[in-house]
């Protein structure tokens, strides 16, 4: 009887008495960089692991199991009842955008923990690869802005975006028809030249309806082909293509004046926006001095900021110029031109970096406020090499597109000083210094005697002179 009423008591205290209380680890959440695997490049993952339970004073061990191959094992110390840790590792694996991973996150993957549940230790995620397509193309496996004609003639180049316009898909969602046009003007080109090369740019952004794949120009009410669609888009998330068509017009341009007509068949609403439009002429000329002249295109979203997880060193759009040898000494300008579509800065308050060389130009590209191409035209003669020539497009939480880079290179003499005035002309801001005037650095100049260059010879400068005689003034 004793022996029967003892088991009677073991299964009531087995029944009745709480179990000892243990920590209980959970995967919470697995997050992604901007919630993307992003392709050609390292990747940030995190994991967010909870306590549910009793503190867990002993430290564990969390680990992330990639499909392809890649993982990592990252140690906590402790974890409080109730609180949770994110636990983060970088995956320098390199894949191709559309490739299928499966992440595998395991808290306390050694069992060095008692826990109340096992079974709730681990997580998977299923994701695709993408490309980040605000980061240049040269960082997503994509092209860079390649030079695709060069000219050697004694000639020029000259553009215009006409009175082409920023045209809203949002303002004129059922648009169907869009003009541009040149007047002689606007491309001034001598009577006695022959054009040679005529290109036709066609920016637009936010193609949500695949529009542009599907519209018909004329020019000059000639029927035109394009010649290359360029495109990119954002690769993520909501994403619509933005490009630009490109047009050989040669045979159909006229020096008097030019009209172009766009005509999109889309119906329904959820248009294209129309950026503008640009021409440049190539033309030769007896008269004009030997050139050279390199054309790149491609067409490159880019958006340098961390709420896209780019920074602006990855969201560089690079243009290698290519193609002919070049020979500084021999080169008395270079011109560097650029185009920037969506970087509509105006005034002072450009958009954009510009990069040639390694020398920088800040907020650089500023449009008209009519179209929304932002134009750069600078020169860099000073940083021309004979090899290796390379202009880039940044954006610093800028958003804008690159599409175009084009650089003239003028032969001559590189120190040669047309006024005399001691400034050689790729630094003189005035070429036609008077003879026997002073200059300032800039080859600005100044009367002698004008010490306050203010273009008056007056007793002011006669005080100044006398001041700095004595001493109580330098000039």
């Amino acid at each position: 009887m004793k022996k029967i009423l003892s088991l009677i008591c073991i299964a009531v205290l087995m029944t009745v008495a709480p179990a000892l209380a243990a920590p209980d680890l959970s995967v919470e959440s697995v997050a992604l960089n901007c919630g993307y695997l992003f392709g050609n490049e390292s990747n940030e993952i995190s994991a967010t692991i909870t306590n549910d339970d009793t503190d867990c004073e002993g430290s564990f061990n969390v680990s992330f199991v990639l499909s392809d191959g890649f993982s990592a094992i990252e140690s906590v110390d402790a974890l409080a009842s109730g609180n949770n840790t994110i636990v983060s590792i970088n995956d320098p694996t390199i894949r191709d955008a559309g490739a299928e991973v499966t992440i595998t996150v395991t808290a306390d993957c050694y069992g060095e923990i008692a826990e109340d549940d096992e079974s709730n230790n681990e997580t998977t995620l299923n994701t695709n690869v993408v490309n980040n397509g605000y980061e240049g193309k040269r960082y997503t496996g994509g092209e860079d802005i390649t030079t695709k004609n060069t000219f050697d003639l004694n000639g020029d180049l000259v553009y215009s975006a006409g009175d082409s316009y920023y045209l809203s898909s949002y303002s004129y969602p059922h648009w169907t028809a869009y003009d541009a046009s040149w007047t002689d003007a606007e491309l001034l080109i001598p009577t006695t030249a022959t054009v040679v090369d005529t290109r036709l740019y066609v920016p637009y952004t936010w193609d949500k309806a695949g529009v542009m794949s599907g519209v018909s120009l004329t020019f000059n009410t000639a029927a035109q082909t394009p010649d290359v669609h360029y495109a990119d888009e954002k690769m993520h998330g909501t994403s619509y293509p933005y490009g630009m068509l490109v047009y050989n017009v040669t045979g159909n341009f006229d020096t008097a004046g030019n009209i172009a007509n766009l005509t999109n068949l889309h119906n329904g609403g959820g248009n294209v926006s129309m950026r503008g439009m640009m021409l440049v002429v190539v033309y030769e000329d007896a008269t004009e001095p030997r050139r050279q002249i390199f054309v790149n295109e491609e067409f490159d979203l880019i958006y340098g900021g961390s709420d896209y997880c780019t920074t602006p060193d990855e969201a560089t759009v690079w243009a290698p110029i290519t193609g002919a040898t070049i020979n500084p000494a021999l080169t008395a300008n270079a011109r560097l031109i650029t185009f920037a579509p969506g970087a509509d800065g105006s005034g002072s308050a450009g958009e954009g970096e510009l990069i040639f060389n390694g020398e920088m130009w800040n907020d650089e590209w500023t449009d008209n406020e009519v179209h929304q191409i932002g134009i750069s035209d600078r020169d860099v003669t000073s940083y021309l090499l004979s090899t290796g020539n390379v202009a880039g497009f940044q954006s610093n939480a800028d958003w804008m597109e690159a599409s175009n880079a084009i650089l003239i290179l003028e032969e001559g003499d590189p120190w040669a000083d047309s006024d005399s005035d001691g400034v050689p002309d790729c630094w003189d801001l005035e070429d036609d210094t008077p003879s026997g005037y002073l200059t300032d650095s800039d080859g600005v100049g100044y009367r002698i005697g004008d010490v306050n260059r203010d273009g008056k010879l007056t007793s002011a400068d006669a005080l100044m002179i006398l001041q700095a005689i004595v001493g109580n003034i330098e000039l």
